[in-house]
């Protein structure tokens, strides 16, 4: 993987954490707009409670209490449905905030790994440019130790003792290019 790529890679990532990070805030925000807005419904509640319960004692005094006790089931009524609505609500919330920070963590674990793998990458391509450089040095290390020439427009070498010579000169050994190509017949 080149640099440009990886570094492409690990600022789409960056990217997505971000915009998660922004999901899990406007979940927040909307959950604590939730909350406020339960905070009114409840001084809401409570302000028709009491005015409820004046109106109920008012009745009562009237002599129509079966009514008044009606009006306060249906506004106590009211008042549980509205709890319970918000309750869904705010579970929902908490499930989606929740699936938003996993879902943060997924991509910060898979933009990790991916940039672990690309280290290993990096590193085999490394540890392979160096073997080859040390191949290449041995060989022009032995380079150093020996002569190579054309002799007579043959291709030959300098080297140790007991190799087959080259006539006009036995410092240089003869290399046999084609089987058929030989200056002399012995050692």
């Amino acid at each position: 993987m080149e640099q440009k790529g990886l570094e492409d890679f690990l600022a789409n990532a960056a990217l997505l954490a971000a915009h998660l990070s922004q999901q899990c805030d406007k979940a927040s925000s909307e959950l604590q707009q939730t909350a406020s807005a339960f905070r009114q419904d409840v001084t809401q509640g409570q302000a028709q409670f009491a005015s409820t319960t004046r109106s109920a004692l008012r009745e009562s005094l009237a002599a129509e209490i079966p009514a008044a006790i009606q009006g306060l089931g249906e506004a106590t009524d009211r008042f549980h449905r509205m709890a319970e609505r918000l309750q869904v609500q705010q579970q929902s919330l908490d499930r989606h905030a929740r699936f938003l920070g996993w879902k943060s963590l997924a991509s910060i674990a898979i933009a990790a790994v991916a940039v672990l793998a690309a280290t290993g990458y990096v590193a085999w391509e490394n540890v392979k440019r160096a073997q080859e450089a040390q191949v290449q040095a041995a060989v022009l290390q032995a380079l150093e130790q020996v002569t190579i020439t054309s002799c007579d427009g043959h291709p030959c070498i300098k080297l140790e003792d007991g190799l087959r010579r080259w006539p006009k000169n036995d410092e240089y050994v003869l290399v046999d290019v084609a089987p058929a190509t030989r200056l002399d017949a012995g050692p």
